[in-house]
């Protein structure tokens, strides 16, 4: 595994972002994560690059986590991501590019937000668009319903339906939490997926999560589930590092750990 070049990328990202930190706001971040599994002899490797722009500075000031600093201030971004997925079985190695484009719409001004996603596979006419419509019931805690719509490999195109919330918890401690939730019904079938998670941030720079996911099948079908532990520390304004393990039950009853590493940088 390429486990190894975490250690050797972080003094650097250090040193540049050192250089070149903004200490009070951002417009733009870039996201690197590589994550990793052997799953019954199958080397499952992944990458992503993500690039968010922001229509107006982000501020950083204040006892917000910075994590969350364009949550709670509602401002409107476009992003675009770049994924590639490798397999290697032996002899035998395959790799997989994949796109996304979207944006999301939020206002300080009223509490309506709006969310679009459009991913896409190379050399496929198959993508899925998702769409999210949603309101701030408070300044802190956004409700969405979120609509799929889905092209398969074969041609085959349906809509899917869900919803999400998202609250951030002030301690009055300067520590916060946030909570977040979702499910989503699948076409054609009983399988209802479900998520829900908690993220605890000692102060601005530090966070410490659980996340459990679960699929319902229906009566005569299994459940799958997965857990995970995460973490993201901003070790400069402009700067965070992130980490998680995952655990998946898969439908033979067999469980296999997932690792993910990471680094956002702002400016």
């Amino acid at each position: 595994m390429k486990s190894y070049l975490f250690p050797v990328l972080v003094p650097a990202l250090l040193s540049v972002a050192s250089v070149t930190a903004v200490a009070g706001s951002y417009q733009s971040q870039t996201d690197v994560n590589y994550g990793w599994a052997d799953i019954e002899g199958a080397d499952l490797s992944a990458w992503n690059l993500k690039q968010r722009f922001y229509l107006a500075p982000v501020q950083t000031e204040g006892s917000v986590p910075l994590a969350e600093a364009a949550f709670m201030q509602r401002q409107a971004s476009v992003h675009g991501t770049f994924s590639r997925e490798s397999l290697e079985y032996g002899g035998f190695k395959a790799h997989n590019n994949s796109w996304s484009v979207g944006g999301e719409y939020m206002d300080s001004r009223h509490d309506f937000y709006a969310s679009l996603d459009w991913r896409f596979v190379n050399n496929s006419k198959a993508y899925e668009a998702v769409t999210k419509l949603g309101f701030f019931v408070q300044n802190d805690w956004l409700v969405t319903g979120d609509i799929y719509h889905v092209k398969d490999f074969d041609g085959s195109t349906y809509l899917e339906y869900g919803a999400s919330t998202k609250k951030l918890l002030d301690l009055d401690t300067g520590d916060f939490i946030a909570l977040t939730g979702g499910m989503r019904n699948f076409n054609h079938s009983t399988w209802t997926a479900y998520n829900v998670g908690a993220d605890y941030y000692f102060g601005k720079n530090l966070s410490v999560g659980l996340g459990y996911e679960w699929d319902s099948k229906g009566v005569f079908q299994t459940e799958a589930d997965a857990y995970e532990v995460r973490s993201q520390w901003f070790a400069l304004p402009n700067l965070a590092l992130n980490a998680a393990l995952k655990r998946v039950e898969y439908l033979d009853e067999e469980d296999e750990t997932l690792y993910e590493v990471g680094a956002s940088y702002r400016f």
